[in-house]
Order: C-alpha cells, then structure tokens, then sequence
C-alpha cells in the first residue's frame, strides 16, 4: 500500500523506517467499523483506519437496486450522513475516501452516455449524480478526474454477463475522493497526492483495482 524509495541506491529499506519515511506515520492509530449511525451500520459498508497524517476509509456505497427501490435511501440519507461523516473527520485532519461509490459521475465515466436506460439504471441516474455533485461540491476532490481531466475510457467496472471487458464498454465506479489539502504540493504540507489510476488488466472480478499514489514527506 505504501512504498517508498531510498534516495541513494533507489532500494526499499528495512527496519524503524522505509526509506526517509518513520514506519510510524504508516501504521493506524485507530480502526473504526462503524460510522456511528445504527441506520447505516448494520450493513457493515466501511472500514475507517486513522493514520497519523490522515484518515483513510475504504467505504462500499448502497446500490440503488434494479428497480431503484433504495435510490432514495441511498441519495437522501446514505449519501447525506456519510458526507456529514467525512466532514467531521476532517477537522481533524485529511480524509481519503475509496471504494465502490455506486455512481458514474458524468458523461466521461460510462461508454455509452445518452444511452436511454442510463437515466433509469443504478449509479447513472440524475439523483445519484447530483448526490455526488454534492459531496465533491462540499470540498472534496475526485483524485483520478482532478489529475487526468479529460482522460476517457478509464473505467473499473465492465459488466460479466455482458462480455463488455474485452471491448472496454465499462463504467468508472470506484473513486479516490481526497481533501483539497491533499491535492496541493504546498511548503509545509505533509502529504501530496502524485497519481491515480486504474489497473483494467488485473483480472478476478467484474471491477478492477485502482491506485491512488501518495507521497509522504520526511
């Protein structure tokens, strides 16, 4: 997950430290299961690691279902509550959030925008959209998008029963969200965002992994 290099000979190091970096500031302080909400809780959707520059919540957002009967759940409540939850970590100090977000934000994330059943199919509605408008309107940042802005046929998830991986007709679903703080290489800041990506040829699922690369300074 964190890797770092040392400066001299370009090897990994051993020991109190990986490279220039204490292998303290990469190990949690604090692991949360819950976001402190009963509602939501029950359904075990993330995992929250404190580390000692940031938080870091690796979250599986509700589907909206096939018929859309948890759209208004997941827009009105889920979506509202988890914001409310980041926002509160982040007084502390910068949040990381990741995972499955269960929407495809625009036209740039799906590879067949103004197809007609986008408007009635789960994570391209109009709702779930402007949600996510509104939580990265909030002050947040969609790393991949935010780096790679007019980058398209990125997308991690291609449907099985449709064979779309081979042809590349996916969707972008699965998100680095990041403070601001994080995406500005500023004198004095202590974490920096460098890259995001996805990785469409690892194989085992119907979604692939994506990478956020961070530096941490000494």
């Amino acid at each position: 997950f964190f890797t770092s290099k040392n400066k001299a000979d370009g090897e990994a190091t051993k020991g109190d430290s990986i490279g220039d970096i204490p292998v303290s500031n990469l190990q949690p302080l604090n692991v949360m299961t819950e976001l402190g909400l009963p509602k939501h809780d029950g359904e075990g959707r993330t995992v929250t690691a404190e580390f000692p520059l940031f938080y870091l919540t690796n979250v599986y957002v509700p589907n909206s279902g096939q018929k859309l009967d948890r759209l208004g759940y997941r827009t009105e409540e889920w979506d509202k509550d988890f914001l409310n939850k980041m926002q509160q970590l982040e007084k502390g100090k910068p949040v990381i959030w990741l995972g499955d977000l269960n929407v495809a934000h625009n036209e740039k994330d799906t590879w067949n925008e103004g197809a007609k059943h986008l408007a009635k199919s789960a994570g391209t509605t109009a709702e779930e959209r402007e949600s996510f408008d509104r939580q990265l309107d909030a002050g947040f940042v969609d790393a991949f998008r935010h780096l790679h802005q007019d980058a398209m046929g990125h997308y991690s998830y291609w449907s099985q029963r449709a064979g779309n991986r081979e042809p590349n007709k996916g969707l972008r679903l699965d998100y680095f969200i990041c403070s601001k703080d994080l995406m500005e290489d500023s004198n004095g800041q202590k974490v920096v965002v460098r890259d995001s990506y996805m990785v469409p040829d690892e194989l085992g699922s119907d979604h692939c992994p994506i990478v956020l690369e961070i530096e941490i300074m000494k």
